[in-house]
């Protein structure tokens, strides 16, 4: 009786532990344009962003994003995350990402120590465009007058 209960008390303390692992890795999505009046509301928290990658590093520990939106410039460092992740990271042709790390605030601009970056699709509109159209005109029935030559 009480190796059952110790048994079911260990397990309970280690799914409990398990529980505010998985809660304090998640990040919330950060909205940079509140963070441009009040920086220092970010401190310390962890955090996502998705933004447009301006420059990669040439050691591969950081990277520069910048958010239309706000007109925010963001440094990322990359030191967390293994070297095998980095490496993919600059041989890819990557426009946008997912960043999810602990925000600083280092000389009023935004820090993330990245634990995860994961590439975004790029939602090109002149290929959506041209696939709309192009559907469009599959659509049409074409018709059109095509000579015929009959030999005499």
């Amino acid at each position: 009786m009480k190796t059952a209960f110790l048994l079911t008390l260990s397990l309970m303390i280690v799914i409990g532990v398990a529980g505010l692992t998985k809660a304090s890795s998640a990040g919330e999505q950060v909205d940079l344009v509140k963070f441009a009046s009040h920086p220092e509301a970010l401190a310390g928290r962890l955090i996502e962003v998705n933004a447009r990658v301006i420059a990669i590093s040439a050691d591969g520990k950081s990277l520069e994003l910048f958010d239309s939106q706000s007109r925010t410039r963001i440094a990322v460092r990359l030191t967390q995350l293994p070297k095998t992740e980095r490496l993919a990271l600059m041989q890819s042709d990557v426009r946008r990402v997912r960043v999810s790390g602990r925000a600083s605030v280092v000389s009023g601009r935004l820090t993330i120590d990245a634990d995860s970056v994961q590439v975004a699709p790029v939602v090109n509109e002149a290929e959506v465009q041209s696939k709309r159209e192009g559907e469009r005109r599959s659509e049409e029935t074409e018709s059109g007058v095509v000579p015929l030559v009959i030999p005499n």
